[in-house]
């Protein structure tokens, strides 16, 4: 399908999620404290589209590759900048109601993963190296989430990011989506390498912020 195409019917549930937000890109800057809290753009509504997406294009399974590292201390209908700069993507994936697999390296954060998400059965939350997992994982991938390797001078997250995508690629449905986390810092972030490889393997650019998300149909 045509870039116009998957933009036709991406678009009313990306409206729908976006409708009023406006997030600024750092681009080469980290932000602030302040900046962090109260201006950076949270992954919310980036994870709703996508699970709304997912839905319409009948997708079934999320490999999600670091998962969440902070409790919610709310409900999942409220939002609270301090807490939700970490976006709790792995309960939101659990309440979706598909097939949920998610790994981390750390064992801390694992711990809160599966505590959190103990009440969907829907999740399987793993400690292991994530390019090892995907290199495992037996299934077909209808949407992938990178959000492992932290965005930190001098370590190689950018391309390990693009190294899972790559160890993933041929697990990916023939209509998926692409999602990664922290974009919209450091030159491209976590996608500064991943992104082109992505849109060099037929996927279509939806949005470019916060997180950044590309579908194939």
């Amino acid at each position: 399908m045509s870039a116009m195409g998957t933009w036709d019917l991406a678009h009313p549930i990306v409206a729908n999620h976006f409708r009023g937000i406006i997030e600024p890109i750092f681009f080469g800057n980290a932000p602030t404290v302040l900046q962090q809290n109260q201006m950076r753009g949270k992954p919310r509504p980036y994870l709703l589209s996508a699970i709304d997406l997912l839905k319409r294009i009948q997708g079934k399974t999320i490999v999600e590759v670091g998962c969440m590292r902070q409790p919610m201390a709310h409900g999942m209908d409220q939002f609270n900048p301090a807490c939700c700069n970490d976006g709790h993507s792995t309960i939101f994936w659990g309440h979706s109601g598909l097939d949920v697999h998610s790994v981390d390296i750390n064992p801390g954060a694992v711990k809160i993963a599966a505590a959190e998400c103990a009440k969907y059965p829907n999740v399987k939350v793993t400690c292991a190296d994530g390019i090892e997992f995907l290199k495992a994982f037996g299934g077909t991938i209808d949407l992938l989430y990178l959000d492992a390797w932290d965005v930190t001078k001098g370590t190689p997250y950018a391309e390990k990011h693009m190294e899972a995508f790559e160890v993933a690629r041929e697990k990916l449905s023939p209509s998926s989506i692409v999602l990664i986390d922290d974009t919209d810092v450091q030159f491209g972030g976590k996608g500064r390498m991943v992104v082109p490889a992505v849109i060099r393997a037929g996927y279509d650019l939806l949005l470019h912020g916060r997180q950044t998300m590309l579908m194939r149909l």
